[in-house]
């Protein structure tokens, strides 16, 4: 796929941009700069990434991802100096496409993937015994976890029908991967590209408690060939809807995405657009029947808008739960010499709204006049509560990678973000829609710059040696209006500032047998909640830890894998801590640097590629993840899990079968256990490609494919003894949804 030396000097650029499209060769990886074949998102052909962070990514088209990746859930990176994983297009597309991406994790060693209903709503995620907000998740290189809370929501970005892959970090990793909150790992996942020719596809589905899906994805092609901007691009478009019976919880999604690849000079430029809109009822409200007779506005309060003769706060329009995202960019990347540049602008909106009723009579507000004080329902009505959470952020991410000398090269970047939040809960008068005023109103200004540098050092073919070191400074400014409008404290600012550095080594003993380790500093300074927890502690630091791992990455043909050993030292671990100041009679709580933990365990992987029609893979984790100060397990921490599976191809037809055993673990200590479980999950697929009946009909290719998740059946629930999440009759949080269908369509043009 590649040009030879002979290959002349050049080409028209249409043709390059094809190529690039096709196989997405990384100029700078691969080729000389001035062949001008540019892809986007620094791909890498074949779908294997290289030993430098910036300039790898998995490949593939809408049209066309490599075969490899298709036939494969994992592959290995043999000369990454760090454990890591490229979770395939191919487990992504064995996935029923309505479900969150992070479901495709769940196959990995150590981690747990929950829900408390469908994963079309959001998944819970644990790795190593960290959970999301201790994971640092990316879209195309941008840091997804928001910068006031390192919250991350799984159901907002990206459906599974659009990913080229992930790489996948179960620690620390490196220097060069910006982001906030590392401690259990990095998930960096791409975007497809467009691909070369024009293509329409139409999908659909239906499967159990109610889902719909329906959608379109459009693929221009190349366009423009014979200008100085040769372009492809897509767009997609999808509608999910869960009626959710079995756990009460109706949905509705709309999903837009666009993405673009254009050629200029000797670079691409790419543009990319996300937008989520999803409507979400209360948990726990809706039966079938309940669907049947109130529709979309089914939730947990079904009652009339007037319950004998006086206003009622439980009727069911008055309570609603909306969420909408947006994240866009715009890229460009290209090589110039021997330098690889690349600058990414991104802008993130995020708007949240929770709609309720408040009965009472009266209420302290902060009032349009700025006064805090008593206000008192509307006559013959109530309060309306709107709790909006609206999130704005500004950040741009610059690289370049470039030798140093014939065995040292060297990648720097500097990762630039603004985020401003506003959290606002107004009562609205039920009567006549006036804004009375509001519970709190606090806005969060958060700047920080993390520049970076990392240096690969190859003095033998055989060994591979990296150090980086990575420096964040983070300021915030927190304001609380109702609080100052009481003459209390309410006005905070905070600057932190860390330096992380992160060593790794690579050695090949032998073809096919390759060692690694790494040692990686990690930090992410405290959430915003510091300001209203308690009695503010103006000591409070950034938590930090250290991240040890050596393992080793063997590939001998039909059997390949990776086994690692890891070591997390948390330490100045965030806590809620309680004692009596000297010469006071009472107790003061505040948040401090009290705490430490320890997360150790063992990664073992394996693919097996038995022949041209079978498959396999085999993985196992064994995992101890304590609260060392506080004696108490890691939620979510189960000590060993277990996870197989086998994959069939033959002319049209694939199926898969996936296998996954998770021990015992606990909810909040150890008095709260979640048993032990095992969950089966299958798919098989059908597909016609043109020159047979679908060619017959108008089809370049038709596919149909059946989802089984949960095959056995086997269901589980949080023990209720500790009170929470809910009741002994309604316990809300699920190991395992009871055994659900989906049969989705799709037929390209």
């Amino acid at each position: 796929m590649f040009a030879s030396p002979t290959t002349p000097r050049f080409r028209p650029r249409h043709i390059a941009l094809a190529v690039a499209l096709v196989c997405s060769p990384a100029a700078w990886a691969q080729t000389p700069s001035s062949l001008g074949e540019v892809s986007a998102q620094g791909q890498a052909a074949g779908g294997t990434s290289g030993s430098g962070l910036f300039v790898s990514a998995p490949a593939g088209t809408v049209q066309s991802i490599p075969k490899k990746q298709l036939d494969n859930v994992q592959l290995f990176n043999p000369t990454a100096t760090q454990a890591q994983t490229e979770i395939t297009a191919g487990q992504y597309q064995a996935m029923d496409p309505t479900e969150s991406f992070t479901s495709a994790l769940k196959v990995m060693p150590n981690v747990v993937v929950t829900s408390d209903g469908d994963s079309q709503n959001g998944d819970t995620v644990y790795i190593n015994g960290f959970a999301q907000n201790l994971i640092n998740w990316t879209l195309d290189g941008i840091p997804l976890n928001d910068n006031d809370s390192y919250a991350f929501y799984t159901n907002e970005f990206i459906p599974t029908r659009l990913i080229s892959g992930t790489r996948y970090f179960p620690g620390a990793a490196s220097a060069a991967i910006p982001g906030l909150a590392a401690f259990g790992g990095s998930v960096e996942t791409y975007s497809l590209n467009p691909g070369p020719t024009p293509s329409l596809s139409l999908f659909g589905g239906v499967g159990s408690f109610g889902k719909r899906s329906y959608g379109l994805l459009a693929n221009s092609g190349l366009l423009g060939a014979n200008t100085g901007a040769p372009t492809a691009l897509w767009f997609y478009a999808n509608r999910n809807k869960l009626d959710g019976y079995y756990d009460n919880t109706p949905s509705d999604q709309r999903q837009y995405l666009f993405k673009s690849v254009t050629q200029l000079g000797n670079g691409a430029l790419t543009l990319f657009y996300t937008q989520n809109n999803q409507n979400f009822n209360y948990y726990g409200g809706c039966t079938a029947a309940n669907v049947a007779k109130f529709g979309d506005t089914c939730n947990v309060y079904t009652d009339a808008p007037i319950v004998n003769g006086k206003p009622n706060g439980l009727f069911t329009d008055y309570n609603s739960n909306t969420y909408q995202n947006w994240l866009t960019y715009a890229k460009y990347e290209g090589t110039f010499g021997n330098v690889t540049l690349s600058n990414q602008l991104y802008y993130y909106r995020g708007n949240g709204f929770g709609g309720g009723a408040y009965t009472n009579a009266t209420y302290n507000l902060l009032q349009p006049n700025g006064v805090f004080g008593s206000v008192k329902a509307p006559a013959g009505g109530l309060f309306l509560s709107h709790s909006i959470n609206d999130t704005r952020r500004i950040g741009n991410i610059f690289r370049l990678s470039m030798p140093l000398a014939d065995t040292v090269k060297m990648e720097a970047g500097l990762w630039l973000n603004k985020n401003d939040t506003t959290h606002d809960q107004q009562f609205i008068s039920s009567t006549t829609g006036q804004y009375l005023g509001s519970v709190y109103d606090e806005p969060v200004a958060t700047k920080l710059y993390e520049p970076y540098v990392n240096f690969t050092f190859t003095p033998t073919q055989a060994l591979t040696l990296q150090a980086g070191l990575k420096y964040l400074h983070v300021s915030r400014d927190f304001t609380n209006y109702a609080a100052l409008a009481q003459k209390k404290p309410g006005q905070f600012s905070n600057t932190f500032s860390t330096t992380m550095p992160s060593l790794g080594v690579n050695y090949a003993v032998s073809k096919g047998i390759n060692l690694y380790a790494n040692v990686t500093r990690n930090t992410n300074p405290p959430q915003y909640n510091q300001y209203y927890i308690g009695t503010y502690n103006p000591d409070l630091a950034p938590q930090k830890a250290t991240t040890y791992d050596a393992g080793v990455v063997y590939d001998f043909g039909m059997w390949s894998g990776a086994l690692d050993l890891f070591r997390v030292n948390f330490d100045d671990y965030i806590q809620s801590y309680t004692y009596t100041p000297p010469g006071s009679t009472g107790s003061v709580t505040i948040l401090a640097n009290v705490g430490k933990a320890v997360n150790e365990g063992l990664a073992w992987q394996n693919n097996f590629t038995f022949n041209n029609n079978w498959s396999a893979y085999a993985n196992l984790g064994l995992l101890n993840a304590q609260f060392t100060s506080a004696k108490l397990p890691m939620p979510f921490a189960p000590h060993s899990t277990v996870a197989a599976g086998l994959t069939y191809r033959t002319g049209p037809w694939k199926a898969s079968l996936g296998l996954r055993h998770v021990s015992e673990a606990y909810w909040t200590d150890s008095k709260s256990p979640i048993d032990a479980h095992t969950t089966a999950d299958a798919s098989l697929g059908y597909t016609w490609k043109a020159g047979d009946t679908a060619g017959g009909l108008g089809f370049k290719q038709f596919s149909v494919k059946l989802n089984v998740r949960n095959l056995f059946n086997e269901q589980h629930v949080y023990k209720y003894k500790t009170g929470y999440p809910g009741s002994a009759s309604n316990p809300l949080l699920y190991t395992s949804r009871p055994r659900s269908f989906y049969l989705g369509m799709e037929a390209r043009f």
